[in-house]
């Protein structure tokens, strides 16, 4: 019987053995996948940033334009003679002819080329060239419009565990991000756009924030007035129905399909 028993235990012994080391061998698998995909999906953006984007020769001018304090006037937008890069549309598309734009936050890991495809599925699990990662693309919502005639255009990118793509918009929760990150550049074969952020918090996946155009510019200013209310802080920047804005989305991790969010008014420039 003791022998028996002895026989038992030893065969439990190499059963849970190969258990956990099964168990590790597939966590070990699935990291190496996780890191694999991260570097692949790095790669590609810095190469495509290394061949289609150069640093513009022109400085850029974001002094606000002074107004007299009698008047007690609302500050004007930033007048931008220039971006602080260039990008070779011409190549980028015949590489992939649903890239519409160019996203660029200074000094952040947002450096990256804009797609939009026939829906809001392929580019969540694909790479601008179409390889299958998790990393995605930054890409705009199918329905919105790529010459940004809507009152709110919406651009989707992941939040990826290594900072990369749309992963550092969450860091505008922290006291003085703002301050160094007040704009980010959005640029497109025909037009350049700065992106001056006035808003910011966490809603969910089916908020009306999703929201595209509106019956009127006063419905549009209703429901700019009503986000604005729920940001996580107050910018000087005077957004108006007459205006059009860029909502940035990303994931967080607030509750279980949070989402964090961006506004920008787009500014021509």
């Amino acid at each position: 019987m003791k022998t028996f028993l002895r026989v038992l235990w030893r065969g439990l012994l190499v059963i849970l053995c190969g258990v956990f080391l099964g168990v590790f061998i597939f966590a070990a698998y699935q990291l190496y996948h996780t890191f694999h995909g991260y570097h692949q999906a790095e790669k590609e953006y810095d190469n495509l940033s290394a061949q289609y984007v150069t640093a513009a020769s022109a400085e850029v001018q974001t002094e606000p334009t002074p107004t007299p304090e009698a008047t007690q006037a609302p500050q004007e937008s930033p007048q931008v003679s220039s971006g602080p890069i260039q990008v070779d549309f011409a190549a980028l598309q015949a590489r992939n002819n649903e890239v519409i734009g160019w996203i660029y936050s200074p000094n952040t890991k947002i450096n990256y080329p804009v797609v939009k495809g026939v829906d809001n599925d392929f580019y969540l699990s694909h790479t601008f060239d179409g390889t299958a990662n998790a990393n995605g693309s930054i890409f705009m919502d199918a329905n919105c419009d790529t010459d940004l005639s809507m009152h709110n255009t919406i651009l989707y990118g992941h939040h990826m565990n290594d900072g990369s793509m749309f992963a550092s918009l969450t860091d505008y929760r922290q006291t003085g991000y703002l301050e160094a990150h007040p704009v980010l550049y959005y640029y497109t074969p025909n037009q350049n756009y700065l992106l001056e952020v006035f808003c910011c918090f966490v809603t969910g996946p089916d908020s009306d924030v999703y929201s595209f155009n509106f019956s009127s510019n006063e419905e549009f200013e209703r429901y700019l007035e009503s986000w604005r209310s729920r940001s996580n802080f107050d910018t000087d920047v005077q957004v108006t129905g007459d205006d059009h804005i860029m909502t940035l989305s990303t994931c967080t991790y607030e509750y279980e399909d949070a989402r964090y969010v961006v506004m920008c008014k787009i500014v021509p420039m």
